[in-house]
């Protein structure tokens, strides 16, 4: 599996480096805006949410 660098972040809590599709299967499980346009991301490793 690919990933695009573009596609990396880090989360300003923790300093955890994680995919953005990774959070939304993982962290974001359960939201209705998931699928949709959410500009937050959620760290899968602390939970903290944060504009991306």
């Amino acid at each position: 599996m690919e990933m695009k660098f573009r596609d990396i972040v880090q989360c300003p809590k923790c300093r955890f480096k994680f995919s953005k599709s990774y959070s939304r299967v993982t962290s974001c499980k359960g939201c209705p805006q998931s699928a949709g346009q959410c500009q937050m991301i959620r760290c899968p490793k602390c939970s903290h949410e944060f504009a991306g």
